[in-house]
């Protein structure tokens, strides 16, 4: 009895902590919208009371795809705490005949974006809206922060040095914020 205790004691073990792994929930499918100035405008509006961070990024931008996993850690670690990551493709300004929609999919697959991602629909109509909107884009990667009201509070052009830990402490000092 004391042996079998002893082989069957692991086995329960595993079986619970795989059962406390499984979620009822089944993982959040990653998605992207072409959208306007206009709509991400209002998407950005139906996030007040959020945190928001807003990342403009494109496949084609190497720098942009080498930061992308952050912007995917601080959902995770962030986003049951108030804070909505968006990623904002800019993949249609560079050379119209390269851009694949799927390739942008693929892409926010691939690092397990499940937040709010976009797509820059027409980048002629839309970048002077946008730039009204969210600040000077044209240098990627580009992010920005929206306190939770809505309002502008930071933005990677403002300061191009920040490290990875001064974002957090930014996103935290904005969380705390009621």
């Amino acid at each position: 009895m004391g042996q079998l205790f002893c082989v069957m004691a692991p086995m329960a073990l595993f079986l619970i902590t795989l059962a406390g792994c499984m979620s009822d929930e089944p993982a959040k499918p990653v998605t992207v919208s072409e959208v306007s100035a206009a709509e991400f405008e209002s998407a950005l509006r139906g996030m007040k009371g959020n945190v928001v961070l807003v990342d403009c990024w494109a496949t084609w931008c190497g720098p942009c795809v080498k930061k992308f996993p952050h912007l995917v850690e601080l959902h995770k670690k962030f986003g049951d705490k108030g804070l909505t990551c968006v990623s904002l493709s800019m993949d249609k300004f560079s050379d119209p005949e390269d851009y694949r929609q799927e390739k942008v999919l693929d892409f926010l697959k691939e690092k397990k974006a499940s937040f709010p991602n976009f797509i820059v629909a027409n980048p002629k109509n839309d970048e002077e809206p946008l730039t009204k909107l969210i600040g000077d884009f044209s240098a990627i990667p580009y992010m920005v922060i929206f306190d939770r009201s809505g309002k502008k509070v930071w933005s990677s052009d403002e300061d191009p040095k920040y490290t990875n830990a001064q974002l957090e402490k930014m996103i935290e000092m904005e969380l705390q914020k009621k």
